[in-house]
């Protein structure tokens, strides 16, 4: 439950050591403390098998070697909640281990912060071991578990058909670029790792990963740098973090799109555009193809939205959206087969109308209205919180919400045509019905 005092608006930052950086924001609004752990390593070869270590720390730690002791741990924190998974930005994956736990108005409320914080320690530091010819690797039991159900959900992934021609079509656009992968990896490498393999990925994960601390709480920066240093960072740390890529870089499209064609047993087409822009997130032309990926695309205001589905009936849905680390404007509809080129003619119509300038002024207004619910609702979630300080200062961004938003709610039709015109057509991906 919040309290009606304010919180600040963005994280102080304080750097603890070369490659370990804490984000405090310091708030009295929740009950809760959220710790969240970000470890930055490059997204390639290794990205399966990364995504398998995160769901074995998530299962067991040495002090609590099963799901159900785990669970008995979180539940003495008063409900505390762990997650650990990957996720990407940019050209990087990410490895993120979170834990949102009670540290007001409970027993011993001090040192239940205390508490979290070694359990998260131990959660990253401390996994399940066991010995194999005299060398410690991962608990051979837990790695096959976690192994097995990891290839079932990479062989999962085609079912969600619309998030499938996504990645499809994004794999297209990136081709030769990590941002290309799917951070879940692939099933060869995950098929090929071992338990010793998978604890020397650990190990060097980390002691060498660059890694980012958000905490939120209510408490001062001296007392979380404090609390940091004693009960999360672990020993073992390199004096010098690995070299990654940078997280975000941009480039034109391919001088002529591209057109995939894939048939699947559907009755419902994935027609997904992907368009390519040298225009770099920070920028006045980054915060210009935000609003003109949120006109044509944002919401049940947009021009695809009312034209493409409504006005026209083509499609059952029509979305656009932009990545900022990568300068992409993807846009993404389900079709009926029949309706599959009429359905790309109007989007690609609508695109050139939004990208020359021309914003509807009801979809510009919904679009700006939007936002702003957005913003005000980030001050209710502290998850919802920390992924947007996650994102903007990964990318070097100003973290504050209401400066994006103010920027945002001042772009121009004539700042919108200057960054359509840096967009292209890269990659067509249309997942079809398969023919009769």
């Amino acid at each position: 439950m919040a309290t009606r005092r304010k919180q600040g608006d963005v994280p102080v930052t304080r750097e603890l050591s070369p490659g370990v950086r804490l984000h405090l924001l310091r708030t009295n609004r929740f009950t809760t403390s959220h710790c969240r752990v970000v470890l930055h390593r490059d997204l390639g070869p290794e990205a399966g098998a990364t995504a398998v270590l995160a769901s074995i720390l998530e299962s067991a730690t040495a002090h609590h070697p099963t799901r159900h002791a785990l669970a008995h741990r979180l539940a003495d924190l008063y409900g505390a909640s762990l997650h650990v998974g990957v996720s990407k930005m940019g050209d990087r994956q990410l490895v993120v281990g979170a834990l949102d736990w009670p540290t007001a108005h409970v027993p011993r409320a001090k040192s239940q912060l205390a508490a979290g914080l070694e359990l998260l320690r131990e959660v990253w530091s401390e996994p399940k071991q066991s010995m194999a010819g005299g060398v410690e690797v991962l608990d051979p039991e837990l790695v096959e578990t976690e192994r097995v159900n990891h290839l079932r959900t990479l062989r999962g992934m085609r079912d969600d058909k619309g998030r499938y021609a996504l990645r499809r079509c994004v794999a297209s656009v990136c081709e030769n670029e990590p941002y290309g992968l799917e951070v879940q990896g692939r099933e060869a490498d995950v098929a090929a790792m071992t338990p010793a393999s998978l604890a020397a990925l650990h190990r060097r994960l980390i002691s060498t990963a660059p890694m980012e601390i958000y905490l939120v709480g209510d408490l001062s920066l001296r007392e979380a740098v404090a609390g940091v240093r004693r009960h999360l960072l672990w020993s073992g740390r390199a004096p010098r973090p690995r070299g990654l890529p940078a997280v975000s870089s941009v480039r034109a499209a391919r001088p002529r799109a591209r057109r995939i064609v894939e048939r699947d047993d559907i009755t419902q087409g994935k027609l997904v555009l992907g368009f390519r822009g040298a225009i770099r997130p920070g920028t006045a032309l980054g915060a210009a193809a935000e609003t003109l990926a949120g006109v044509l695309g944002g919401g049940s205001y947009s021009r695809l939205f009312k034209v493409v589905r409504e006005e026209h009936g083509l499609c059952y849905y029509a979305s656009a959206g932009w990545q900022r680390a990568k300068g992409l404007l993807l846009i993404q509809t389900g079709v009926e087969a029949a309706n599959a080129k009429r359905a790309k003619r109007e989007i690609l119509k609508l695109t050139r109308e939004v990208a020359s300038g021309i914003l509807d002024p009801e979809a510009l207004a919904n679009y700006r209205l939007d936002l702003a619910h957005r913003v005000a609702a980030l001050r209710d979630s502290p998850q919802a919180m920390l992924s947007w300080y996650q994102e903007r200062l990964g990318l070097g961004l100003d973290p504050s919400p209401d400066a994006w938003l103010a920027r945002q709610q001042a772009v121009t039709p004539a700042a919108v045509r200057r960054a359509g015109a840096r967009l292209a057509l890269d990659t067509t991906f249309y997942l079809a019905p398969q023919e009769a």
